[in-house]
């Protein structure tokens, strides 16, 4: 992981009137909304870009709380060792590995100022941009150590 950057790859918006708020977003950012058919979860997929300019994936959901915030989740290719090294950085992990179907894995967390982090292992393991290269077409990329080569790479 030392050699990999870890991007955000997807963020989540909570609501309290998901309506309003898919409505200001589109309206705002031209951001497009889809319900997921989540069981027992109001919860849409946001797509912040286009075919020719791609963006970062997101998702709203109804509140179940007043406290819950937005939260940025940040690709990792070993989730284990991720939440080791916020809590010893001085984070905290609020929410320990969840796997989610059909994605990959996920888990919670705080910076040390209390700021709400996310962590994700994708499923499929796919390839990380390498440190020190540009995120766009050209990048030098690598394959995580965990990667399933049934997987394509992206061109």
């Amino acid at each position: 992981m030392a050699n990999e950057i870890s991007e955000v790859v997807h963020f989540e918006i909570p609501a309290r009137n998901p309506e309003r708020l898919r409505r200001f977003y589109t309206a705002v950012f031209g951001w497009k909304f889809k319900n997921s058919a989540a069981q027992n979860m109001q919860y849409w997929n946001i797509t912040t870009g286009t075919k020719h300019s791609p963006g970062v994936e997101g998702g709203l959901y109804k509140k179940g709380s007043k406290n819950q915030t937005p939260v940025n989740y940040i690709a990792t290719t070993d989730i284990e060792e991720t939440m080791e090294r916020i809590e010893h950085a001085g984070g905290h992990v609020t929410v320990g590995d969840r796997k989610t179907p059909g994605h990959g894995r996920t888990a919670l967390g705080v910076d040390p100022e209390g700021n709400p982090i996310g962590v994700f292992e994708s499923e499929d393991r796919g390839i990380f941009r390498q440190r020190g290269t540009q995120s766009q077409s050209g990048a030098n990329r690598i394959r995580s150590k965990h990667r399933n080569d049934k997987t394509v790479d992206s061109k």
